[in-house]
Formats: structure tokens, sequence, C-alpha cells
């Protein structure tokens, strides 16, 4: 037996490779396996996300990936904003608190 281009095997009477499940990635694409969950609503929410930002897509795959680069892209240009303060920060100001008091004159 034969193997075809992307290394199948082929038997003698076919005349040409097995056409491919999935079109080829572009360059330094990349596929990965990725398991989420979440609730309906997120899910609903990111199935419209999906059908806005992937018109036109080849493959579902391709549609969820576009999805979640444009959620990328987009957090990326939000300012993040401060969260709570960590426990070291609040015992930080609490021993300067302290040193302040114990300095003559403060």
């Amino acid at each position: 037996m034969d193997r075809d281009c992307r290394g199948r095997l082929r038997r003698p009477e076919q005349a040409r490779g097995l056409q491919p499940m999935h079109p080829l990635l572009p360059d330094r694409w990349e596929s990965r396996a990725l398991r989420v969950a979440m609730s309906e609503d997120d899910w609903a929410r990111l199935e419209a996300l999906v059908r806005r930002v992937a018109d036109g897509e080849e493959t579902r795959a391709r549609a969820l990936g576009a999805a979640l680069s444009y959620l990328l892209r987009h957090e990326a240009a939000v300012a993040p904003q401060p969260g709570p303060l960590d426990w070291l920060d609040w015992e930080r100001r609490k021993a300067y608190r302290a040193l302040r008091l114990l300095q003559p004159g403060a």
C-alpha cells in the first residue's frame, strides 16, 4: 500500500489521495482542543457573538476561534479596573501606620 501526501494509506485503485476532513490552517495558526463549562445564558451569548463576528468562516472551530480572538483583542484594549487590595497591601499599609505612630513628632 502506498501513502498519500499526508501520510495516510492509499489503496492501489485510488488515483489520488484522500480529501482532508478540514481545510488546512493558515501559517502561524494552531488548533487545540478546549473544554469549557459555563451557564446556558453565557453559551447563548457566545453563540450570538460567533454568528456576529465569524461570518464566512469555513468551519465551526474557526468561527469560535474568531469570536475568542475578538474577545481577547477587546479585553486588551480595555484598561483593567483596579481590584480590591491584596492582603499583603493591607498588611504593608498597617505596618506603615504603626511605624508613623512610633516616630516622634508624628
